[in-house]
């Protein structure tokens, strides 16, 4: 079964041009590496991601080129288990072995795409400015491709197994629709912490919420160098945490996939169709 890349690679170009030019503004026409980073990341140089509403609707909009891609990928096994629900298990049962071969090049689609939206944003932002690289700046450089390269792997395998039962656009939606509550809940959250309950600091809440993890402005680190950049006194996670954190929901994910390609016929009902 081939995949077709070409809409992958447009995606990554554009949303990388798209990035540098909307959200990398340094302050004298410098810019260091980590600044770079740290602004793709959702935090502006010094500041780190404000709680406003018009803040939180900015940082849905860098979001925008991972959205598209989980569109483009969050239908890659999908559209294959259609197909081999029909021509392929009669012949070759082993739905497992399958299943991860899929799932192994919706990883590998997913890294491109992220290693891409990378070098298009920095490259783009180094025509603009003069973009000094430091050592903080290349280490934060891989904590970003990590981080969110697992956590787009798991919206794009969640819209591609919720598809099984619902629909591709429906499971689109619903996977899209509760990235876009977590970041709303990331004022709610403020709103809670400000107004409910004095006991409760929004460090200890935020940490629950998963998409505060791709601020890398809000992490701390063991790594002096790295830890000097990060900019957020009032929330420390550590990157190592997000990392794992991201690593272990994507492994649980996978586990669940597996179970779910076994165990379910597509070739009993027509989702698409609406049957």
């Amino acid at each position: 079964m081939k995949y077709k890349y070409g809409p992958l690679f447009l995606t990554a170009a554009a949303g990388g041009v798209y990035l540098s030019l909307m959200y990398i503004n340094p302050y004298n026409g410098v810019i260091t590496l980590s600044e770079t980073i740290l602004q793709l990341s959702g935090s502006r140089g010094t500041l780190a991601l404000g709680f406003s509403y018009s803040e939180l609707a900015a940082f849905a909009m860098r979001l925008f080129p991972e959205f598209m891609i989980e569109l483009y990928a969050g239908i890659m096994l999908y559209r294959h288990f259609c197909t081999a629900s029909t021509y392929v298990f009669s012949r070759y049962p082993h739905r497992v072995k399958w299943y991860l071969g899929e799932v192994g090049r919706i990883g590998g689609a997913v890294c491109l795409f992220s290693m891409l939206l990378l070098a298009t944003a920095i490259l783009t932002t180094a025509v603009r400015y003069k973009l000094l690289a430091d050592n903080a700046g290349i280490l934060l450089l891989t904590y970003h491709f990590i981080i969110h390269s697992l956590w787009i792997y798991v919206m794009t395998l969640s819209v591609n197994l919720l598809a099984i039962y619902l629909g591709s656009s429906s499971a689109y939606a619903w996977v899209i629709s509760v990235q876009l509550v977590c970041i709303v809940l990331l004022n709610l959250i403020d709103l809670l912490v400000r107004y409910c309950d004095s006991r409760l600091t929004y460090e200890n809440a935020v940490i629950w919420n998963p998409i505060a993890h791709l601020v890398l402005g809000w992490h701390g680190s063991s790594l002096k160098g790295v830890n000097q950049v990060l900019t957020s006194s009032d929330i420390r996670m550590d990157l190592n945490g997000s990392l794992i954190l991201f690593f272990l929901l994507g492994l649980i994910l996978t586990s669940v996939g597996a179970f779910v390609i076994k165990k379910h016929d597509l070739l009993v009902s027509d989702l698409e169709a609406g049957v």
